[in-house]
Order: structure tokens, then C-alpha cells, then sequence
């Protein structure tokens, strides 16, 4: 009798652990590309979207129209953010590189990789996304154009991300779900 209320409390904490690892972590603040300290987590009742890439990823880079597109799409009623990862260059050689590509949501930098860390992000570009409560919905791909480095399809026959926000702001429930991106390692994750 005692071993299994071990192994009922034991699984109790596992379950409990596992839902607040999904759960955003308000308190995480960055500095935006102007140096202003933001909590790009710390929103709740909004839909919010990491956007992980990084200044020499040329498939982040490529994807940039395509993010321009979800943005627009959506920046009514998501808020997105797009995360400058493991990318230490002078703010201002980040803020060109935003500008160049015409990127219309706000930029941050995670130096220390503590928005990689609580979304559980390897590479550039992927997402992370949380729901009105800030518990992570979605993390993986933007779409399945990239089907591994250096192979392409001329065009995605399935839009992750952009199907995944139409249900949330139509307020339909969302598992979580993940995808496999495809895309340019981020430096020191996982050391």
C-alpha cells in the first residue's frame, strides 16, 4: 500500500512538473534592439509567437517573406516577437539585419538563451507559440518547405504555424503539438 502511494505521488509530481515545464515564464526579460528591457512571455490573455532565428541563417533569412505574410495576417490578434539567438553583434548590426528584411514585429536579444531554454528551441528559424494562458501550443516549424538542410520543396504543402494560429484565434482547443524544423543550430544549446 505504501509503494503505491509512493508511485501515485511520484506521478502526480511528474504531471505537475511536465505542465508548468509547457507554462511561459513571465518573469524572463530581454533587452528589445533599442535596449529597452522587455518580457516577451509576460502577456497573459494574448496569443504570443517566438520567432527564433538568427542574423547568418540563411534559411531563417529566406523565410522572411513568409513571416512578413503571418504577421499580417495575424498581428491583430497575436503578438508576435522575433528572437535574435546566440547572435552577441553589436545592436546595431542586429537592427540592420531587421530593417533590411523588413521585419514588422519587435526584435529582442537572447543572450543568455533563456527564451531558447523555456521554450525547448534547436534551431533557426522555429517558433514557439502560446496560447491566451501562456501554456506553449505549438513549437516547431513555420512550414514544410525545408524537408532537411538543403532540400527544398518549391512550395509547403503544410502551413504549422499559420494552421495553428487560425484555431487559437478562432478559439478552438490546441494540443500541443511539435514539429521537426529544419534549420541552422543554435550555438550552446543543450551545454
Amino acid at each position: 500500500m505504501r509503494q503505491q502511494s509512493c508511485l501515485f505521488l511520484a506521478t502526480v509530481v511528474c504531471l505537475f512538473a511536465a505542465s508548468m515545464s509547457l507554462r511561459a515564464r513571465a518573469d524572463i526579460t530581454v533587452p528589445s534592439l533599442d535596449g529597452a528591457l522587455v518580457s516577451p512571455l509576460g502577456a497573459p490573455g494574448e496569443i504570443t509567437v517566438l520567432m527564433f532565428v538568427t542574423t547568418d541563417c540563411p534559411i531563417a533569412n529566406r523565410y522572411a517573406p513568409e513571416i512578413r505574410r503571418i504577421y499580417e495576417e495575424f498581428d491583430d490578434r497575436v503578438t508576435f516577437w522575433l528572437v535574435y539567438v546566440s547572435d552577441h553583434g553589436q545592436a546595431s548590426e542586429l537592427t540592420d539585419h531587421h530593417d533590411s528584411f523588413a521585419f514588422p514585429m519587435q526584435g529582442v536579444r537572447d543572450l543568455n538563451n533563456a527564451l531558447v531554454q523555456v521554450t525547448g528551441v534547436t534551431v533557426t528559424p522555429e517558433v514557439a507559440v502560446y496560447d491566451t494562458n501562456q501554456k506553449l501550443r505549438y513549437r516547431g516549424r513555420i512550414d514544410d518547405r525545408y524537408v532537411a538542410f538543403g532540400v527544398t520543396r518549391s512550395t509547403a504543402s503544410t502551413h504549422d504555424l499559420r494552421d495553428v494560429l487560425s484555431r487559437l484565434v478562432a478559439g478552438e482547443r490546441v494540443s500541443y503539438s511539435e514539429t521537426r524544423a529544419v534549420g541552422c543550430y543554435i550555438p550552446s544549446v543543450g551545454d
